[in-house]
Formats: structure tokens, C-alpha cells, sequence
């Protein structure tokens, strides 16, 4: 039953990190651009990021904290050896370990350098000019990108849930 709690949390964490990413994509970030006033514009901005970017970062600390735990649990009904290379179990779990690291290298990259540089821009520049277009054409594709990306772990893990699928031998 203890090793159901740390599951359940890695999941939930997957929900906190996952569905804000919908929300802030498809619906915050469209909304906040219609704000024709610049200096609300900015605030508004600011104040929705940094709030997002602490639940979003605590999330992921969760989700990391939570998946080591998660993987060195003992399984007592299957004696299976998860660092075998002679299952699919492994194939699977590196290619969830790859997009999550891809995922996480984008989100550095726009949590520290594309969201601040974006923000300044539309700070220093007019509205509408090509600068602050180009950086949030940048942003909307690596936004996207983590979104994608995220969906994709989320869709590995099920496959990796599913032993009948995981544990053949290949």
C-alpha cells in the first residue's frame, strides 16, 4: 500500500505540471495579448508567469523527486530486473527519459532566457514590432514543444505501465 502513495503523488504532479501548460497555451497568454494597454499588458504578463513558473517548477522538482523514488521501489510479484537490457521495459523507459530531459532542457531554455528576453522586449519596444514578433513566435514553438512533449511522457508511461507490452523479451 506505502509504495501506492509515492505513484499517486508522481501522478498528481503530472496533472499540477501538465494542465496549467494547456491552460497557459490555449487560453492565458492569447487573453493577456489582447490587453491593449502596454503597462497593464506587462503586469498582467508578469504576474501569470512567475505564478505559474513556481507551481510549474515545484511540480517538476515533485515529478523528479517522486519517478527516482518510484523506480527503485520493489516490486515483490514480478522479479523483474528494470536495468535489464533484455526487455522492452528499458527501450521504453530511456525513450520516456529522453523526452522528459529534452522537455526539461526546453523549459530552462525558456524559463530563463526566451520568457525574460520576450519580456523586456515588450517592455523596450512598441507592440507589433519585428523583435517582440520573432521572440514570441520562439516562444509559442518551444511552448509548444514542452506541451508535445509532455503529452508524449505521458503517453510512454502508459505504454510503460502496461506490462503485458513492456516485459516481453524482444
Amino acid at each position: 500500500m506505502s509504495e501506492a502513495i509515492t505513484v499517486w503523488i508522481h501522478i498528481v504532479a503530472v496533472a499540477v505540471w501538465l494542465g496549467p501548460q494547456f491552460f497557459m497555451f490555449l487560453v492565458a497568454m492569447p487573453a493577456v495579448r489582447l490587453i491593449e494597454d502596454a503597462g497593464v499588458r506587462i503586469r498582467v504578463m508578469r504576474a501569470v508567469i512567475y505564478r505559474f513558473g513556481y507551481v510549474a517548477w515545484a511540480a517538476l522538482g515533485v515529478i523528479i523527486l517522486t519517478g527516482v523514488s518510484n523506480l527503485f521501489q520493489e516490486d515483490d510479484e514480478a522479479s523483474i530486473d528494470i536495468f535489464s537490457s533484455d526487455y522492452r521495459y528499458m527501450l521504453i523507459f530511456n525513450v520516456k527519459m529522453g523526452l522528459f530531459v529534452v522537455m526539461a532542457l526546453l523549459t530552462v531554455l525558456h524559463t530563463f532566457v526566451v520568457g525574460p528576453r520576450q519580456l523586456r522586449l515588450h517592455e523596450e519596444l512598441p507592440a507589433g514590432s519585428p523583435e517582440i514578433l520573432r521572440m514570441r513566435r520562439v516562444s509559442v514553438i518551444i511552448s509548444g514543444s514542452v506541451l508535445l512533449l509532455s503529452i508524449a511522457i505521458v503517453y510512454v508511461a502508459a505504454v510503460l505501465a502496461n506490462h503485458d507490452y513492456s516485459f516481453q523479451p524482444r
